[in-house]
């Protein structure tokens, strides 16, 4: 009768064993991986809830305009990590896009008004889309119609994302507010939904 040796059953069943561990090290590592994706994006969601609740509570209907654009832009600049930030209204009788609150270069300045006919911009585009407006790279806002202002021009520092939100009724909104980053690519879907629940709030007290 012939007989295998012991070693190399031994040997056969250590690796057998080696392999398995290291199965089961790269299966917990993945879960590990998973469980602190999870912990992520619960906390993520637990902190965009608690900015809608205080947007719920800070944006009170009867406020000035300039008021709740500056109390929105506290409530967004830093979490959303905003490179530029601003409220246009629209004055429909008069063809004229006002701006209440305009942040950029790392602090509020005076916007001029424009006619909306004459130099829509990315603003006007999306006000009369009634719908909003998405552009990842500074190549697409220009090809979009993007209007650069004096500040940006002279320093260069021109956002790649652009996001702009119709607020109130998209037949005829009421204007826009308008997300900005360095960051291409800065608002992707759940993102953009947020800030488009901040926009609904801000039109309901624009409205108010």
């Amino acid at each position: 009768m012939k007989l295998f040796p012991l070693r190399n059953s031994r040997t056969d069943e250590s690796a057998a064993l080696a392999e398995r561990a290291l199965r089961l090290e790269a299966e917990v590592g993945n879960l590990r991986s998973e469980v602190q994706e999870l912990r992520e994006l619960v906390g993520h969601l637990d902190n965009e809830r608690d900015l809608l609740l205080s947007g719920v509570e800070r944006l009170k209907p009867g406020m000035r305009p300039q008021a709740l654009a500056e109390v929105m832009h506290s409530l967004v600049f830093r979490p959303f990590d905003l490179a530029s930030f601003y409220v246009a209204l629209v004055d429909w009788s008069n063809d004229q896009l006002e701006f209440p609150f305009y942040h950029e270069g790392g602090r509020a300045r005076q916007h001029p008004s424009r006619r909306l006919s004459e130099v829509p911009g990315l603003t006007g585009k999306a006000i009369r889309s009634g719908k909003p407006l998405y552009t990842r790279t500074i190549e697409e806002a220009q090809t979009g119609g993007a209007v650069f202002t004096e500040a940006e021009k002279g320093s260069g520092l021109i956002p790649s994302s652009w996001y702009g939100v119709p607020l109130g009724n998209p037949q005829r909104p009421l204007g826009l507010v308008s997300f900005q980053s360095f960051q291409a690519d800065a608002f992707p879907e759940p993102r953009r939904r947020i800030l488009d629940a901040f926009a609904t709030l801000l039109a309901a007290a624009l409205q108010g």
